[in-house]
């Protein structure tokens, strides 16, 4: 009925995010995730002269910078998390 939308009650494809990986190191993932995206964000902040941060778009630019450059530490982190917790559910089946 919604297969216009997209919506189609097929199999689920592909695997679920963080799929394999105990909630302890998710936690840790996110929690370094927050304190980088805040660290670019002073970085940034500290490095820009004050005269530019009063235009709206540049005093826009250290968070959005920040919240990419966490968002990519996070994507990356989980993939190599993930492969890591294959790798060992391979090692304890052979």
């Amino acid at each position: 009925m919604l297969s216009w939308l997209g919506m189609t009650k097929g199999e689920k494809t592909g695997r679920p995010f963080f799929g394999d990986v105990s909630k302890r190191a998710v936690t840790l993932v996110l929690l370094f995730s927050l304190m980088l995206m805040y660290g670019v964000k002073l970085l940034l902040v500290y490095l820009i002269p004050t005269a530019y941060l009063e235009d709206d778009i540049v005093a826009v630019l250290p968070g959005i910078v920040g919240l990419l450059v966490a968002l990519v530490y996070i994507l990356v982190l989980e993939r190599l998390l993930h492969d890591q917790a294959v790798s060992r559910n391979d090692e304890d089946e052979m």
